[in-house]
């Protein structure tokens, strides 16, 4: 090895150490490389077998500050560090960019050098210290200095300090006497990073090809059409399902225009310029409904081709995933007990009244089983395949049940879910929605109604579309209706598209001869083996019931809850109320969130089964539960809980650790909670 040396001298350390690096990794093994910057400051006196200034400027500029003894000066040329051409390549062509450097001459010779390296389908503009705009210019280039650009300038592309070119490199060499195997190994070494580009540039193509490849496998596994275009109707994606449907190749209509490919001016009408998001076609005895996506940043139009017969299996598919999901009837008529004439009566006519489309509206007491009748009624009609929901009106707030009921685009209020969310009437498409307690909703939401009645469409809450729907309405009151359209307080155009077919159930002390049937099947179903003592039949039979079948229900679970032993004696009859006829509000608080819903259903839930097993529940149980749920209390929580559902009657405290009791109003609005929401 031939210890030549040699000294840098450059105008800044950046340009420095990217310098010593380029000298280092080409010469490091034949010559001692030392560097120095002007504006760390250099030495006084200079001596090596070689000093190699950066650029001219370096070496005017240092001229005379020191001595120097050099063996040889030379002045380094350099050029554009050929790792950053990809990205000038990349710029638009024809734009305006801003070329910053330190220096002036370095700029325009920069400027030059780029023009020769080929990089011409820009315009450069110098940049000059002092001037801070420049006219229609939003990219800036520059080699390490861009702490200089005028700072409105976005888009800043730094491509790092220039090195020096093969002919300084080679002057260098020369100047050292090297061998010449050396000398061509140095310039293989300097040719071979240039290489090494080129390589990266070979991957990224294939890299890209690939990717191009998988995106079209990706396309030509879809079931649907899918076209992209841009705006003056230049096809960019055209898949194997489209080109099947318009008897061409797939990769013979890429790159060209739309109207060359399909001879159907209606259809590309609609895709270039159509207002509608989706519209009807039928292509060669095919029906397919074509929905367009125009994406205006990237100026492209994304067409996607369905077949309506797909789209029909589609919506079996879906129906079958709501019986799933629990969206179905429970009962059929053979549930509803009663030997009663009275009731046998009202079976019949029900059954028939099932079989037509109208809607239903169903009165009686409250607690009477009209959620049960609805059940049966749509299983009984044509359309039992389809969804049942059901949903209790007076268990929401107004905004809650609008929501509920109609659904809402994203963003529609604070709290909106992401993506927003189908309401219920766009989930028993094709099926039944039950509303109970219809006399309890508001002038809003029964104008809301009203339109869904007359135009069989919604329109989401914060939404533009119309969603076409059909469903059968059935609804149900306790309310005077009539009462209430007199006070205005009920619309009359909306009693009478509710009520095209009417329902009456009869309360229980109508249909006194079916309370022995009913005790006896609401024991059988608890499970448990129990009889009931004489004495307390006859109180049965005796009372009023004023919340009906539900009461009675509520009553029996009650009494089976606290009895001992197999016998249900007069001693288990509810002491709160004693049966004096005041035991069911037929007023349940409205929930402000189904999340309110829930915890008051699992808090009254773990109560019952508790005090089933004989002992009364802790606040402590009651949170320890709820960690296992989706719900998370803490005692604290559960205490504040507990205070509310007292004051409402639904559960008494025991005074200190006593723990607390469900009532039977609690049994009833536990069944409330949980029946007529879906909470099962």
């Amino acid at each position: 090895m031939s210890g030549s040396s040699l000294t840098l001298i450059a105008g800044s350390t950046k340009t420095k150490e990217a310098l010593q690096e380029q000298l280092e990794q080409l010469l490091g093994d034949y010559v001692h490389v030392k560097s120095h910057a002007a504006d760390e400051g250099l030495p006084h006196s200079l001596e090596d077998e070689i000093i190699l200034y950066s650029s001219d400027a370096a070496y005017v500029n240092k001229k005379g500050m020191y001595s120097v003894n050099a063996g040889k000066i030379i002045v380094g040329k350099r050029t554009v560090n050929h790792e950053y051409i990809d990205k000038l390549l990349r710029i638009p062509d024809g734009s305006s960019v801003l070329l910053v450097n330190d220096d002036d001459d370095a700029t325009i010779n920069l400027i030059e050098s780029l023009y020769q390296l080929g990089v011409d389908h820009i315009q450069f503009i110098p940049f000059r210290k002092g001037i801070l705009f420049y006219e229609d210019v939003q990219i800036a280039v520059s080699p390490g200095e861009t702490h200089l650009c005028p700072p409105y300038i976005k888009e800043v592309i730094d491509i790092g300090v220039r090195l020096f070119d093969i002919t300084t490199i080679l002057e260098v060499v020369e100047s050292c006497g090297l061998h010449k195997d050396i000398s061509s190994k140095i310039s293989e070494r300097y040719i071979s990073n240039i290489i090494e580009l080129q390589r990266k540039l070979v991957y990224a193509e294939r890299d890209a090809k690939q990717m191009s490849e998988h995106i079209q496998n990706v396309l030509g596994t879809v079931d649907d059409g899918i076209l992209v275009v841009n705006g003056e109707g230049l096809i960019s994606v055209f898949n194997n399902q489209l080109a099947a449907l318009f008897h061409v190749e797939a990769q013979e209509v890429v790159n060209k225009y739309l109207e060359q490919v399909m001879n159907r001016r209606d259809i590309t009408q609609f895709i270039m310029e159509g207002n509608d998001e989706s519209k009807f076609f039928e292509i060669d005895s095919v029906d397919v409904v074509i929905f367009r996506l125009q994406m205006i940043k990237e100026h492209t139009i994304v067409a996607t081709f369905k077949s309506v017969h797909q789209a029909l299996e589609i919506e079996k598919t879906a129906q079958r995933e709501m019986r799933n999901k629990g969206f179905y009837t429970k009962y059929c008529f053979d549930d509803i007990i009663g030997e009663d004439e009275v009731m046998k009566k009202r079976k019949q006519i029900a059954k028939k009244l099932a079989l037509s489309e109208h809607p239903i509206l169903i009165q009686g007491e409250t607690g009477t089983g009209k959620e049960l009748f609805a059940h049966a009624i749509h299983e009984h009609s044509l359309r039992k395949n389809g969804p049942f929901l059901a949903v209790n009106c007076s268990a929401l707030t107004e905004t809650l049940l609008e929501s509920e009921l109609f659904g809402y685009e994203e963003g529609a209020f604070t709290g909106a879910q992401k993506g927003g969310k189908k309401g219920l009437f766009e989930m028993a498409d094709n099926g039944t929605i039950f509303l109970d307690e219809i006399g309890d909703i508001s002038l809003t939401v029964q104008s809301h109604l009203l339109r869904v009645l007359q135009e069989g469409e919604i329109r989401r809450i914060g939404g533009k579309r119309i969603i076409p729907i059909n469903v059968r309405v059935i609804t149900a009151t306790n309310k005077d209706l009539q009462g209430k359209m007199r006070d205005s307080s009920f619309r009359t155009d909306l009693f009478y598209r509710l009520n095209v077919l009417n329902l009456n159930i009869p309360s229980l002390k109508e249909r006194r001869a079916d309370i022995p049937l009913l005790i006896k099947h609401l024991i059988t179903k608890s499970g448990k083996w129990v009889k009931v003592e004489q004495g307390v039949l006859e109180y049965f039979m005796q009372y009023e019931w004023p919340g009906n079948i539900r009461e009675l229900k509520s009553t029996i679970d009650y009494m089976l809850t606290v009895c001992e032993g197999n016998v249900v004696t007069k001693s288990d009859l509810p002491f709160i109320h004693g049966l004096t006829g005041n035991s069911v509000p037929s007023e349940y608080p409205a929930c402000e969130s189904m999340l309110e819903m829930q915890e008051r259903a699992f808090i009254l839930e773990v109560i019952k089964q508790c005090n089933e097993k004989g002992k009364a529940a802790s606040r402590e149980l009651i949170s320890s539960n709820s960690q296992d749920s989706d719900i998370f209390l803490s005692p604290q929580q559960i205490r504040r809980r507990l205070n509310i559902l007292e004051s409402e009657g639904f559960v008494v405290k025991g005074r200190g650790r006593a723990g607390t009791k469900i009532t039977v109003a609690g049994i009833e609005y536990l069944y409330f909670l949980k029946s007529e929401h879906g909470m099962h």
